[in-house]
């Protein structure tokens, strides 16, 4: 018995450190994977690339235009100038405001500068001292020949002499004459005058304000009657402008009301990133009713021609320096600069390097840039 029970003590032994040593075991592979899930939860995850933004687009449709051309456009003055002084002087009266109509060479403001005037006066005295020396001169001359006439009375060197003085004194008064019209165009300057007739839109002079040459301008002078309106013809209908054809156009202020002007001058040219060409209107204005600055919608009567080319007005995209659409080919934008033309039930006329089916965008925005990539929604 003593011998089977010395047997058997070795596998108890065993058996117990088994059970001893798996709860260690079992807290040792919790552990592990614990950390391993915490490792897990610490690696981020790789970083997928940003889809591009999706946009509404539409295509360009053709459709046969309308029989009048409808071109915007800005009513500009006939003449306009600023007034600025050519000296250096103080304001000593303005005789125009804002809003008055001048005639030409009437002296809008009148200006004070001693120096000038003493330069005048001094011009003038040398002048007048040059014109006695020079009469004394030919005084002398004219008497020496006279005598000379009597043989052995005068030497011929003295009448030399005499007739070369007087030369010399006629060239100074000449010299004089000319210096004393130079500062008499000096002073002139102090007296601002109108080029031409109109009205006084703008102000700045006061009396007793130090002005000097190349300075701000004093008063803006602008011709009211006739107007120049300057409008763009795109280059599909710029053969049919012809000079002397009576346009009508509209503005703003008067709704409801048709003016009437008459084509006159083209530029001659069509510009590379408009594919237009720029185009002038006299327009009378009597009353003048028409301001410079207004902004006007002239009708060109045009032929209709057939596959014109329309997009939303919301697609078009207006600019300080362009006017363009946002074409997508191939995922990616492309910037096409375009002429504007008629407009209808929402439909902008465009002119430019389109045709028809192209994808634009149908809301323009400044903030797309070129090759830019894209995804599109029809609708």
């Amino acid at each position: 018995m003593t011998r089977l029970s010395l047997s058997f003590r070795p596998a108890r032994l065993l058996t117990l450190a088994t059970l001893l040593a798996a709860p260690t075991l079992l807290l040792s592979g919790c552990g592990s994977s614990g950390d391993a899930e915490q490792a897990t939860a610490k690696t981020p995850a790789a970083a997928s690339p940003a889809a591009p933004a999706a946009y509404a687009a539409v295509q360009v449709t053709a459709a046969p235009p309308a029989q009048a051309l409808s071109l915007p456009g800005e009513l500009e003055s006939f003449y306009q100038t600023d007034i600025t002084p050519r000296v250096s002087a103080y304001v000593r009266r303005v005789n125009v405001d804002i809003g008055d109509h001048v005639r030409a060479g009437q002296v809008l403001a009148e200006l004070d500068a001693p120096e000038l005037t003493a330069a005048l006066n001094e011009a003038l005295s040398k002048q007048k001292a040059a014109e006695a020396t020079a009469q004394g001169s030919r005084g002398s001359y004219r008497r020496l020949r006279q005598t000379a006439r009597t043989a052995g009375a005068v030497s011929p060197l003295a009448v030399d002499q005499a007739r070369t003085l007087a030369a010399s004194d006629s060239l100074a008064v000449v010299a004089a004459r000319a210096h004393y019209r130079a500062a008499a165009q000096m002073a002139a300057y102090l007296r601002l005058t109108a080029p031409f007739a109109g009205t006084i839109t703008e102000r700045t002079a006061a009396p007793g304000a130090l002005v000097s040459q190349g300075g701000a301008a004093l008063f803006k002078l602008k011709q009211l009657s006739p107007l120049r309106l300057r409008v763009a013809v795109p280059e599909t209908y710029v053969g049919q402008i012809k000079d002397g054809n009576p346009v009508q156009f509209t503005v703003r202020a008067f709704p409801g009301r048709t003016f009437t002007g008459k084509l006159t001058r083209t530029a001659g040219s069509v510009q590379a990133a408009t594919r237009s060409e720029q185009v002038e209107l006299d327009i009378p204005n009597p009353k003048e009713e028409l301001k410079p600055g207004m902004f006007a919608s002239a009708s060109l009567p045009v032929q209709a021609r057939a596959n014109s080319l329309f997009v939303p007005k919301s697609a078009v995209v207006n600019t300080a320096e362009r006017t363009y659409l946002i074409r997508v080919a191939d995922g990616r934008t492309e910037l096409v600069d375009v002429q504007l033309g008629d407009e209808n039930a929402g439909q902008v006329q465009v002119f430019g390097k389109l045709r028809a089916g192209d994808v634009v965008l149908k809301s323009g925005n400044e903030e797309i840039t070129a090759r830019q990539p894209v995804q599109v929604t029809m609708r």
